[in-house]
Formats: structure tokens, C-alpha cells, sequence
């Protein structure tokens, strides 16, 4: 069903209606101002939200300034709801409580002056209520009426209320599950939890023992570097030793070589002749081979033989 031409929703998702459509609050609101001249009836600006995962709705609405009354100024209504259709009867029933209370004069020779019942100690509502002789006559069928209609429109609205109690309650119920159902995944995720926590202290402790293996080479490896330096510093000091032993035979060989002075050797003359018959035996019969029977003396006679020749 389409909307009716004064309803229609904003770019910003709010919508706007003068609420006559239907028979509620609002019909009867502006019935009653039309008797006080009236030309504009009040305008509602509603908006549907969320909060906390509750459907809410927020309804603003105004009674305009008098067209001719300066000193009736416009009255202005806010009111949450649950949703439109009760938020704006809430805005109505809100905003002629209020017009009552600021005209009670003028309203106490109506209907409309009969509700509604904010306080039964009022002064005001129990005069207006007491003295109703005006509205035995020829507003007798007007008063029935109008209260007939009020007592429909108050009942529609308690149904309404109804339906957003139950919408509601349904919603808490949703809730409740739901946090029942995250209470036991916590009751899990600690235990989970709990478990890694254990898996965490295990591994802590084998963390700690490697660090105390760590340190205990990192000071195997200190002291072996202490070493190595020391063997550094030595084979230092012997290469430059060595440098300087280098230097010392590259300056020993770059130094001249002066040559030396022959020394003739200085030969024994010996007898000609003895040379010569020794030199003539060789030759002939080679190197002479002396027996082990032979003395000295033999050999000597064999050989002064040989100078006979």
C-alpha cells in the first residue's frame, strides 16, 4: 500500500507525517485544535534505530504557534518508543496532556478537557471534571462521542504498547541465549586458556635452561677468544720478528762481495828419479798389490829392487 501524500521518508531514513491517516492520538490532537482555529495540523518527524540490539525509535513533534494568539506558543515533543506506529500515538497523547495543561481554561469547555488523567489530585482536572453540566446539552452527543473514540484510541495504543513489549521481550530473550551460549564458549576458552597457559610454563622453563646453556658456551667462547688473542698476539710479535729478520738478510745481501787472494800451496820437491820409477811400475803393471805375508821390511827391499832399475 503506498504511502498517502502526507508521509514520505528523508534521504536521511527519517520520516515525515502529519499522522491523520488513521484513526489515534493524532486524529483526535488536531480535531481538538481545529476547535481552538488552528490551520496547520502538527507535523512528526519519526526516526527507527538500534540500540544495543534493540529496535528503538525516536518521534519529534510540534503544535505551531498560534495563528492569532501570540501567547499560545508552539509546544514541542520528544518522545522513544519502541517503533512509528506507537511512537507517534505517544507523541500525541504526550503533546495533549501538555496543550491541556497550558489552556486549561479554554479546554475545560470541551471534550478534550477530559483527558487525560495525569494526576487525580490536580485542582484543575477534578474542576474540570466536577462541573461537566456545560456538556449535559447540546454537547452531550459530541462528549460520548469523542469519548468513545478516545477509549478506542487508548485501547489501539495499549495493544500497540502490547506488541512492543512482546517485540521486547523477545529481544532479551535472543540476548539472554546468546550470552548464555558466550558464557559457556568463555567457560571453554579459559580452560583453553589454562591449558596454553601450562604449555607456556613448560616452555618457559626449557627457555630458561637453554639460556643457562647459552651463557655457559658464551663464556666457553670468552675464554677461547681470550686464548686466540694471546696466539694472535704471539704469532704478531713473530711475524715481526721474522719482518725484521728478512730486512736484516736483504741488507746482508745487497752488501758487496769483495774477491779473495789465492795462497799458492807450497809442494815438497821429491826425488825425480823415485817419482819417474814409480811412475814407470804404474803404468806397467799397475797399482801393486801388497801380500799380507810380506813384511814392511820385504816390501821395502821390493821396492829399492825397483830403484836398482
Amino acid at each position: 500500500m503506498a504511502a498517502p501524500s502526507n508521509a514520505f521518508w528523508d534521504q536521511e531514513g527519517h520520516f515525515h507525517t502529519n499522522a491523520l491517516h488513521w484513526e489515534g492520538f493524532p486524529r483526535l490532537l488536531w480535531e481538538s485544535l481545529s476547535l481552538f482555529h488552528y490551520t496547520e495540523p502538527p507535523q512528526y518527524d519519526g526516526v527507527e534505530y538500534r540500540e544495543e540490539g534493540v529496535p528503538r525509535c525516536r518521534v519529534k513533534m510540534t503544535i505551531p504557534q498560534h495563528p492569532f494568539r501570540s501567547s499560545w506558543h508552539p509546544i514541542e515533543v520528544e518522545v522513544v518508543g519502541y517503533r512509528l506506529v506507537d511512537t507517534l500515538e505517544t507523541a500525541a497523547l504526550e503533546a495533549i496532556k501538555l496543550f491541556c495543561n497550558q489552556h486549561p481554561t479554554e479546554v475545560a469547555a470541551y471534550p478534550i478537557g477530559l483527558f487525560p488523567t495525569i494526576d487525580p489530585d490536580n485542582s484543575e482536572w477534578n474542576f474540570r471534571t466536577e462541573h461537566l453540566g456545560h456538556m449535559l446539552g447540546d454537547l452531550a452527543e459530541e462528549t460520548v462521542r469523542i469519548i468513545t473514540r478516545f477509549m478506542d484510541v487508548q485501547h489501539h495504543y495499549q495493544i500497540l504498547l502490547r506488541h512492543g513489549m512482546n517485540q521486547i521481550t523477545g529481544v532479551a530473550q535472543s540476548h539472554y541465549r546468546n550470552a548464555d551460549r558466550q558464557v559457556t564458549q568463555i567457560v571453554e576458552l579459559q580452560a583453553l586458556v589454562t591449558q596454553k597457559d601450562e604449555i607456556i610454563a613448560a616452555r618457559d622453563e626449557t627457555i630458561l635452561h637453554r639460556e643457562d646453556q647459552i651463557n655457559e658456551s658464551d663464556h666457553i667462547i670468552t675464554q677461547r677468544d681470550t686464548v686466540i688473542e694471546f696466539l694472535q698476539a704471539q704469532i704478531h710479535d713473530l711475524i715481526l720478528v721474522a719482518d725484521d729478520a728478512q730486512a736484516h738478510i736483504e741488507e746482508l745481501q745487497q752488501q758487496p762481495i769483495h774477491p779473495a787472494i789465492p795462497i799458492m800451496p807450497v809442494e815438497e820437491e821429491e826425488d825425480p828419479e823415485e817419482i819417474e820409477g814409480v811412475s814407470e811400475i804404474d803404468s806397467e803393471h799397475g797399482d801393486p798389490v801388497l801380500s799380507p805375508y810380506h813384511s814392511p821390511s820385504g816390501s821395502q827391499s821390493s821396492i829399492g829392487n825397483f830403484d836398482d832399475f
